[in-house]
């Protein structure tokens, strides 16, 4: 229940942002990562992958981008076609270096998370990693054929920030809880006039 109020809210959110101009552009919008039908979606090549993250923080908080703060964090990746799950599936995960441009070169000091490709049973890869410090953070993905052809997913992502979705989301929640307070209080309110106007007109009689 609490997951498709979130998902109520964010949508709520999403329509709020395009009526004042805000909607991000193709552009803007983060690399690989997307909600799909409830699903957080990875697009590489032809190909998808499911993503999934989590934080392991009192109750686990699930993301598809954003991660709303530092701590152990479990991330998987599932293989969505058959041919995908064939295939040997890395991942790096580096602080931002400024844009695509500049990943070209040695990350290495860049890097905070490295698996190299393998195949992984069913197609599924996860790890868990301990983010220590907010920041801007890419993870890229890569996998590999049998033949050695390889196909790379950048998704970047923040880790313990603010960001402008996530302030619309928490302001769309305090304004639906003073929504429904008020609304409860009108109705006690309008209960409690009517109450008294069937006692004064029984009394009248």
């Amino acid at each position: 229940m609490r997951g498709l109020w979130k998902r109520g809210v964010t949508a709520a959110a999403l329509g709020l942002a395009v009526a004042f101009g805000f909607a991000p552009t193709g552009a803007s919008a983060h690399g690989g990562v997307k909600l799909e039908q409830d699903e957080c979606v990875l697009h590489i090549g032809q190909s998808a992958m499911h993503f999934i993250g989590y934080q392991r923080t009192g109750e686990e908080q699930e993301f598809c981008e954003d991660i709303a703060q530092t701590g152990p964090t479990v991330i998987a990746l599932q293989a969505v076609s058959d041919e995908l799950r064939d295939m040997a599936i890395g991942i790096r995960i580096i602080k931002d270096v400024g844009g695509e441009a500049n990943e070209k070169g040695d990350l290495t000091a860049a890097t905070i998370v490295k698996l190299d490709p393998k195949v992984y049973r069913n197609g599924i890869m996860t790890f868990e990693h301990d983010f220590k410090d907010a920041g801007h953070y890419v993870g890229i993905v890569t996998v590999r054929d049998d033949l050695g052809n390889e196909w790379v997913s950048r998704f970047p992502f923040s880790v313990g920030l603010y960001t402008f979705w996530g302030m619309i989301e928490y302001i769309l929640y305090a304004v639906g809880f003073v929504s429904l307070t008020v609304v409860m209080w009108l109705a006690l309110r309008a209960k409690s006039n009517r109450q008294k106007a069937e006692h004064a007109a029984r009394a009248a009689a």
